[in-house]
């Protein structure tokens, strides 16, 4: 699974799950409505300046059958993605996960072009028709990444980004070496918000490379098993932007070691999905129970659900190390 695809995974199974309204007096059978069985489930987002992308086809299940792609994976469906002057055909290659689909290109697919639209068209063997288009964002460039003072707020030094390093020398350059809670990692960008990228919010990302690093934190209401449960992957709720600044929280990093920071300006299908699938009150310890005051999720697509969105990316790397 791409990093990429990790920072939408939480939003639509929180998404999927919301469908139930839960309510801990329900029965488990009776969670789902259904309407909302046996339904298409699209999950595919197009990058900018990336090849198309493989994606997931699969279907909704009864909420007291047990989730397996094997169960829910939908394969024998005719999958095309148009645009940017392309059609692209999809194939369902019959030794990977069901549900699974790949271009079915020669070679590398066609790379993701800014400001096209895009259409995806699905029909399942059954005869099934599920459809949905994305407009891509403009390409994201940061304008600077950068680290300030955190009592202040004012400007300490630049990052080296991708642009001055390549992807093994930047986690080593002495300017991308922070202490950890020391100082504020900000991306710069247009005080347009997403709009400057014809997009329709921001999501920033981090990912923490070394899997078998240690803790930065050691907070005393933490047990061992906590501890081991704390993710290396977080995202954002959606963010606006407006001020040309997004600030990446310290309480988002559990782990010294290399640190990859992306930032997200992501489409209106991604954007509606992430604002209306409960995660706006995001970050660890939200509370609130799933389908607690939840409306049905903002999908975007007819003929089904999920997310066939698109954005475009701009990251910077950096090593972090324990507080002295």
């Amino acid at each position: 699974m791409s990093s990429d695809r990790l920072i939408r995974t939480a939003a639509l199974l929180v998404a999927l799950f919301a469908l139930a309204a839960c309510s801990p007096e329900r029965d488990e059978s009776s969670l789902f409505s259904p309407q909302d069985v046996d339904v298409l489930v699209i999950d595919a987002v197009l990058m900018v300046g990336q090849p198309l992308p493989s994606l997931w086809l699969t279907r909704t299940l009864p909420p007291d059958v047990p989730y397996t792609l094997e169960l829910a994976g939908e394969s024998g469906a005719t999958i095309v993605i148009t645009g940017g002057g392309v059609t692209v055909p999809y194939y369902y290659r019959a030794n990977t996960s069901p549900g699974y689909y790949i271009p079915d290109v020669d070679g590398t697919a066609p790379l993701v072009l800014p400001e096209t639209q895009y259409s995806l068209s699905v029909v399942t063997d059954r005869g099934e028709e599920l459809s949905a288009v994305t407009w891509t964002p403009a390409r994201l460039i940061v304008e600077n990444w950068q680290i300030l003072d955190p009592v202040t707020g004012a400007y300490v030094r630049d990052l080296v980004s991708f642009d001055e390093a390549d992807e093994d020398s930047i986690y080593n350059s002495p300017a991308n070496q922070l202490i950890y809670a020391e100082g504020i990692v900000e991306a710069v960008v247009p005080a347009e918000a997403a709009t400057a990228f014809m997009g329709s919010g921001y999501q920033i990302a981090i990912f923490s490379l070394d899997w078998n690093s240690d803790y930065v934190i050691d907070p005393p209401f933490l047990d061992d098993e906590d501890l081991a449960d704390l993710p290396r992957s977080i995202s954002s709720p959606v963010i606006n932007g407006e001020g040309g600044s997004l600030r990446l929280p310290w309480i988002s990093i559990y782990y010294e070691g290399r640190h990859k920071y992306k930032t997200y300006v992501i489409d209106l299908n991604w954007y509606d999905l992430l604002r209306s699938s409960g995660l706006q009150s995001g970050g660890p310890g939200a509370g609130g129970s799933l389908g607690d005051g939840v409306e049905r999720p903002i999908f975007n697509v007819e003929g089904g659900i999920g997310l066939f969105g698109s954005g475009s990316v701009d990251s910077v790397g950096f090593r972090v190390h324990p507080t002295p």
